[in-house]
């Protein structure tokens, strides 16, 4: 008997709804949510999507993506086609460029050149090709994956950390009011290519040279 009651039971679940048993009361019919109002062109108003996005609303203390673009490029013209004043406006006073690539180039661990280092060497480098890979931001930091194509190709990531433009020095970059600096960069690239395009200076035949 018991057996019949249950298999009745699981009939009458699978042949009706949870609201469509006999004598239940109907499905209760659930508000719709409202349609959220589209942002009009020129309008403040954001949908709860777009207010979650950190780039839905313009803050003068987080550089934007056009900015973070600009300063990228602005940035590889340092190393493709490079000028004092264009460093100048591009980076602070206080700059500072941290690189175990550069360090192992020029046998000196841990140096971490200050601005009138970073100016010196790059303006004494010859120019070399310059193109961005990739491009990501933050608030106050622009990561840029770069190829230097020369005859042995060089990648590199440089990660420059930006503030606004400080008065006085320079004047930064940036495509409205808000103009942006790089205060500091960490760069890490093929060490090993670089050295090859050089020649492998460190490996040729000293003149004179006796073994020890």
């Amino acid at each position: 008997m018991r057996t019949f009651v249950l298999a009745a039971l699981v009939a009458l679940t699978a042949a009706h709804s949870p609201f469509e048993h006999p004598g239940w009361p109907s499905q209760p019919a659930w508000p719709s949510r409202p349609a959220w109002p589209s942002q009009a062109a020129g309008s403040s108003q954001l949908n709860p999507t777009e207010a979650a996005s950190p780039s839905a609303v313009p803050d003068a203390t987080c550089i934007s993506a056009p900015d973070a673009s600009l300063i990228a490029t602005s940035f590889g013209l340092t190393i493709s086609n490079y000028t004092e004043a264009l460093a100048v406006q591009l980076f602070t006073n206080n700059f500072t460029d941290q690189s175990d690539s550069v360090n192992t180039l020029i046998h000196e661990p841990g140096l971490q050149a200050q601005d009138a280092e970073f100016l010196a060497g790059q303006g004494a480098q010859p120019p070399v090709p310059f193109k961005i890979l990739n491009l990501w931001n933050t608030c106050n930091t622009v990561v840029i994956r770069w190829l230097s194509a020369q005859a042995l190709p060089v990648q590199g990531i440089s990660i420059a950390t930006v503030v606004p433009a400080i008065e006085g020095q320079g004047g930064g970059f940036g495509v409205g009011a808000q103009k942006w600096q790089i205060s500091a960069i960490v760069a890490e690239f093929n060490s090993g290519a670089w050295l090859g395009n050089l020649g492998y200076p460190e490996c040729k035949v000293v003149a004179n040279a006796t073994a020890s």
